[in-house]
């Protein structure tokens, strides 16, 4: 018997067989449900409401005449605020007419036009990656992969990249296009069952790709030439080498710290001579997931928090009613009730909190409970330890750093001050660091754009020495150390000292 659903508010319509889960018929209409745990029914955050009643869409059958309201927060595309002009060495495009730019990421997917005869971006957007309905983060997703789900991720992160291009009317004249992403979204982007990189010894399936546009199965001109970042390792991928590449910490003598701040923490460590990178399983919480109010950078989103005499002020991307919280206000609100007392270093709420059952309110219902504090700590550790072991391994300290870069698609629009007192980033002259913003798309654009830019390319990958933390004893004790506000050893951060 086949059972027509209808789902709200998006007024779309999916007829499926009987016994068929809320969550699989949502797919089919095209309506995004998120499931973090790949729909094992454990995380309990796919809920949605039938006949008024909270129900999880990955454990509950669909009946015919149902309607299902499904909870939204992530309001449409953003339009990425982003340079208009790429600056290359010398305009040497890869080919004529149009270029696209691709920045496959676990969460958000960000894309951009140039018109290659003289590098103008004349369209870009981003928005969420649809895959996010089979799984919040890589190991997820590898996971739904194995189990046969190869084909529809693929579909999913090309029906999001292709709705984005929607708003661009001459995409049959886009003649080449760069695509970036960590080693498991490149897999998936080229239809390959990234499983195998979860095991020894831990390579990709395929290191880099060339492609036409008609194998890409992307909506662009059939014949166009379609290439992918190279990663070189399971955990390092393609858009670290854009990151690395874009930054320039390639062309200079002195040592240079990357840290690309996503779904997962990736590091990059070095200078003209040699390359170390890592990778830290950091988890979604500074992309607006897994958390009662957590949201994307889009309009309603609180992206900025600060606490001033027991009152909290913040500011709403867009100037409009606030209706969850983005990575850059969360980094803002843990480390204003850090430095104003309203939470101990190990994220516990205190009296003065006025936190109600371990719920702390920002505005309306835009809150932030003691566990999602926790997974913020947990966060920040992953990262902060694998910056700390890096720099120990090779025997110097972050004072001996040049630079230090910040990449990742929310990376301009954090406060550094508010980072360091949470202890995501290291203490040190705020004159090393640098924001990238998003450069692993920006390397995209680029490697369109310049011969030079390809060439240093595949000059840095046999570079690149991946360095495997779980096997690391540094990184194991940086970790547990790092699981406070902002370190067990509050002497490597001065400043926060005396902020508190």
């Amino acid at each position: 018997m086949a059972c027509r659903v209808r789902f709200l508010p998006d007024d779309k319509v999916a007829e499926v067989p009987e016994g068929t889960m809320i969550s699989d018929a949502a797919v089919k209409a095209g309506v995004e449900i998120r499931l973090p745990c790949g729909g094992r029914g454990r995380c309990g955050r796919c809920i949605v409401l039938v006949d008024n009643e909270r129900v999880l869409s990955c454990q509950t059958a669909v009946y015919d005449g149902m309607v299902v309201k499904v909870p939204r927060k992530d309001v449409g595309k953003v339009i990425a605020a982003t340079d208009r002009k790429s600056k290359v060495d010398e305009l040497s495009p890869i080919s004529d007419g149009y270029g696209l730019a691709v920045d496959i990421g676990t969460t958000t997917i960000a894309i951009s036009v140039l018109d290659m005869s003289n590098g103008d971006e004349v369209y870009s957007a981003s928005g969420a990656n649809a895959q996010r309905s089979r799984g919040e983060d890589v190991l997820a997703r590898i996971q739904y992969a194995e189990e046969g789900g190869t084909n529809e991720l693929r579909l999913l992160v090309l029906d999001s990249i292709n709705r984005l291009l929607l708003g661009f009317k001459d995409r049959t004249k886009i003649k080449s296009a760069y695509v970036a992403g960590n080693t498991a979204m490149t897999h998936l982007f080229l239809g390959i069952d990234p499983s195998p990189i979860r095991l020894p010894p831990f390579e990709p399936v395929v290191k880099d790709a060339k492609i036409t546009g008609k194998e890409s199965m992307l909506d662009i001109d059939p014949s166009a030439t379609v290439i992918c970042m190279p990663s070189v390792s399971s955990y390092v991928g393609g858009d670290i080498t854009s990151d690395i590449v874009d930054s320039g910490m390639d062309r200079i003598d002195g040592l240079s710290l990357l840290i690309d701040v996503g779904t997962n923490g990736e590091i990059a460590l070095g200078n003209q001579d040699m390359l170390m990178c890592c990778s830290s399983s950091a988890g979604p919480a500074f992309e607006g997931s897994q958390m009662t109010s957590g949201m994307i950078a889009c309009t309603g989103a609180v992206d900025s928090v600060r606490i001033s005499d027991g009152k909290v002020e913040y500011t709403v991307i867009g100037n409009a009613e606030p209706i969850g919280i983005c990575g850059s206000g969360v980094i803002d609100l843990v480390a204003q009730l850090f430095l104003n007392g309203y939470v101990d270093k190990r994220g516990r709420f205190t009296e003065i909190s006025g936190a109600k059952n371990g719920v702390f309110t920002v505005v309306g219902d835009v809150v932030i409970t003691e566990s999602e504090i926790e997974n913020v700590i947990m966060t920040k550790a992953a990262i902060y330890s694998a910056t700390r072991s890096m720099v120990r391994n090779l025997g110097v300290e972050f004072n001996d750093l040049e630079n230090i870069y910040i990449a990742g698609g929310f990376g301009n629009f954090i406060n550094m001050d508010s980072a360091i007192a949470i202890g995501l980033f290291p203490d040190v002259d705020r004159d090393k660091y640098h924001y990238l913003g998003n450069s692993s798309l920006s390397g995209a654009k680029k490697a369109l754009l310049s011969h030079t830019f390809r060439e240093r390319i595949y000059e840095v990958f046999p570079k690149m020495t991946y360095v495997d933390l779980s096997s690391d004893p540094i990184f194991f004790d940086e970790y547990m150390s790092a699981q406070f506000l902002p370190h067990t050893d509050a002497s490597l951060f001065p400043s926060v000292l005396k902020a508190k």
